[in-house]
């Protein structure tokens, strides 16, 4: 394997809005330095102020995750893999499911992959929010009546309301991926109902029927061998109670 190019720096201990990008260098066979795994928590410190390198040609990151190229630093889950979809190599989740060409700003496909990955971007922060509706610098336990609130709100409006969509776009092609061919915006997807499978487990049990093929894309995507293989590898994170997807049965289905 060639030296890796990319370095990504986020928190330690947990998969986070990294693993969005993660899930992209792993389906594209790019090797990467994690940061978060093989340094620790220290590595986020230079990023938070001007003591990176090259810190005099960047803007300072206002938080992880970051990538380092070269000498260009850039924050920002979409941000990143944006510029990551015009450089990498193909995309791969089995059974000839393969996008071979790299993102340019004069074709369509682009900006219909990046516009797909902003949108669940957005239901992984309202999962987020679910247990931290107030303020994000509160305990859980600080805010845990207003968390209870959200989460019914979130579980019985927007879900639902996401899930058609991803299902109706997934419907208009014959791909099984939200467009025509695999692109970033299904890894993410892939990640985000992998994390409500973990955050709310009853809930999704009761609708999973209700949206056939978001599931069977989420379960293609699980067994492709490149993903399958990162799933069962150390380098993989498991959720926990410290990430954006927790389980607080409270939040679940009452």
């Amino acid at each position: 394997m060639s030296k890796p190019e990319y370095n990504l720096i986020y928190h330690a201990g947990i998969p986070g809005r990294a693993e969005f990008i993660r899930l992209y260098f792993e389906a594209t066979s790019t090797p990467y330095i994690d940061s978060a795994r093989e340094v620790g928590q220290e590595c986020v410190a230079p990023y938070s102020r001007d003591g990176f390198e090259h810190c005099d040609k960047n803007p300072t990151p206002f938080a992880p995750p970051v990538l380092v190229h070269d000498d260009l630093v850039i924050s920002q889950t979409p941000n990143i893999l944006l510029y990551l979809s015009g450089r990498l190599g193909a995309l791969d989740l089995g059974d000839g499911a393969a996008s071979s060409k790299t993102a340019t700003l004069n074709d369509p496909s682009t900006f219909h992959h990046h516009a797909l990955l902003l949108t669940i971007l957005d239901l992984n922060n309202e999962a987020h929010d679910t247990h931290h509706p107030v303020d994000v610098m509160l305990y859980y336990e600080d805010q845990k009546d207003a968390a209870v609130a959200k989460a019914k709100a979130f579980r019985e409006g927007r879900v639902p309301k996401f899930f058609k969509w991803a299902e109706g776009n997934i419907t208009k092609w014959d791909s099984g991926f939200l467009t025509k061919e695999a692109s970033y915006a299904d890894l993410a997807l892939f990640q985000v109902v992998d994390g409500l499978l973990y955050a709310f487990p009853k809930l999704i049990a009761r609708i999973k029927g209700d949206y056939p093929k978001v599931f069977a894309l989420h379960e293609r995507v699980k067994s492709s061998p490149k993903i399958s293989a990162y799933l069962a590898s150390d380098r993989h994170q498991a959720f926990n109670e410290y990430g954006v997807f927790r389980h607080y049965p409270e939040l679940d289905e009452a």
